[in-house]
Order: structure tokens, then sequence, then C-alpha cells
């Protein structure tokens, strides 16, 4: 019983690290935040911190793979074989890549503002290529492969950050038809060569 105290006062603690954060990315922008600045908005004492996250990047990096692992979750849907991908299972895979990003659309703001991470929009980039390629195995080597997919990854990533930054005016449902309209068949015929 003692344990699930400390877990949740753990949870409580990163919680609020992370809120201050985000926060004060929004107010300072992320190059100017120091630790006692996290320290002060989440109100916690600077060791705290230290006990948690190394340094500002350190919670950056953390921060940043929570997310990308909740959205490898949703992409890695039960697809043995990508010949049987259809349209609604793309188009599954879409809704819930948004959901996540949806349910976590404070971070992905923050991390997208002016004020927010510099590289952000190319580490999201990147991690969703790592995601998609995990499915393909050793036909990435392909050149033809590897510009189709540079190509359909910056858009996909381009289209994302267009919705996270006007979320309240662009509907999910619209935007992930329109990008199964535009990638499926392409998608499915790259990676089916």
């Amino acid at each position: 019983m003692g344990k699930d105290k400390v877990d949740l006062r753990i949870r409580k603690t990163r919680k609020a690290i992370k809120e201050a954060f985000l926060s004060l990315i929004q107010t300072k922008g992320y190059e100017r935040i120091t630790i006692q600045d996290i320290a002060e908005e989440a109100i916690i004492n600077r060791n705290t911190f230290y006990l948690h996250y190394v340094d500002k990047p350190d919670l950056m990096d953390k921060l940043c793979k929570e997310s990308m692992e909740k959205l490898n979750v949703c992409m890695n849907l039960e697809v043995n074989d990508i010949q049987e991908m259809n349209r609604d299972m793309f188009i599954s895979i879409l809704s819930e890549t948004f959901k996540v990003i949806e349910a976590d659309i404070v971070f992905f703001k923050a991390m997208l503002s002016q004020n927010g991470h510099p590289n952000f929009s190319m580490y999201l980039k990147e991690a969703l290529k790592s995601i998609m390629l995990s499915g393909i195995g050793d036909h990435y080597p392909n050149q033809k492969i590897k510009i189709g997919l540079e190509y359909i990854i910056s858009g996909l990533v381009g289209v994302i950050c267009m919705w996270i930054t006007d979320s309240e005016n662009l509907v999910v449902e619209d935007v992930v038809e329109q990008l199964s309209e535009i990638h499926f068949h392409n998608v499915l015929a790259l990676l089916k060569t």
C-alpha cells in the first residue's frame, strides 16, 4: 500500500512539472526557461526536479518520447501484412493518431508554438517515420521507397502540425477523410512494391 502512495506522488509531481514546463514554454519560451522557473511554477523544490530529470533537455526528451510512444501504440494496430491493409484500416490508424494527439494537445501546441522546441516538427517527423518503417523491415533501403516515404511523412506531419495549431477550426474526421483520399492508394502502392 505504501508503494502505491509513492507512485501516486511521483505521478503527481511529474504531472506538475510537465504542466509548469508547458505553461512556461508558452509565456517564456523554451530557451529562456530555467530549472528554478520550472520548480517555482510547479511549486516544488529544485532538488525534487532533479530527482525526476537530469536537466531541461532530459525533461524535454522524456516528454517527447512519452508522446511518441503513445503514437507508436496507436499506429501499430494489428496489421499482420501490409498487403491486407485496406482503406478502413488506414482511416482507423489516422483517426487513432489524431485522438492520441488530441488527448495531449496542450503538449503538442506548446512544442509547435513559436516559443516551443525549435526542432519539434522534425522530431515528430522522424518519430513517425521510425514508427512506419518498423513494419516495413528490410525494404527501406530501396531508393524509391525512401523518397516516397519522405514525401508522404513530410506531408502528414505538415497536416498534423496545421491541425494542432488550428484544432478549433479543423474537424478531425474531415482531415482524416481528406488524408485518406490523398494518400491511401499512394501509401499502399508504395509499401506493396
